[in-house]
């Protein structure tokens, strides 16, 4: 299960197991700090990281949106929202997922 882990999922489980180390007085492994993880912060890092996600876009979205509509000299609206997901949407999704650092 250890290869099917995000970058992002793989280092909070990494920071865990070093305190869980601390905690236990030995090295604990990455398999037993994983399901301790997975069992007590799992699902609230997943919901934090995914709100920090969705505001992280609505920014992008809205950066994109003005950019654009600048260049237009009027507000594009939902048209450059639909031109940002359709042109940028996946890419920046995988970069989220696989290299976003602080998450």
């Amino acid at each position: 299960m250890e290869d099917k882990l995000s970058k992002a999922k793989r280092r909070a489980i990494e920071e865990h197991k070093y305190y869980l180390s601390q905690r236990c007085g030995h090295d604990v492994g990455f398999e037993e700090a994983r399901k301790d993880w997975e069992a007590h912060y799992g699902a609230s890092w997943e919901r934090e990281r995914h709100a920090r996600m969705l505001e992280m876009q609505r920014e992008e979205i809205n950066r994109y949106k003005w950019i654009e509509s600048e260049k237009a000299h009027h507000d594009l609206g939902r048209e450059a929202v639909l031109e940002w997901i359709r042109t940028n949407a996946a890419a920046w999704r995988r970069w989220y997922e696989e290299e976003y650092e602080r998450a």
